[in-house]
């Protein structure tokens, strides 16, 4: 497993991060998500042979309903 921080903009609240956290553990070869509690880092331990780096901050960005942008 390998640990991957991403900077994201546009988590306002508990419900975003709900969102996130749940869209994320319902992708293969995810196993932790945590959201910093200033809202702007999502933290993910990932499987690298099932997903990348590319495609969670394509999942992020493209969650139904939310403005999510990764910024790094």
């Amino acid at each position: 497993m390998k640990e991957l921080a991403l900077q994201v903009d546009g988590i306002m609240c508990h419900k975003c991060v709900k969102k996130v956290t749940d869209v994320l553990l319902g992708k293969d070869g995810i196993e932790v998500v945590r959201v910093s509690e200033d809202f702007t880092t999502v933290t993910v331990e990932l499987d690298e042979e099932k997903i990348n780096a590319l495609q969670i901050g394509s999942i992020i960005e493209k969650i139904e309903d939310k403005s999510f942008k990764i910024i790094n």
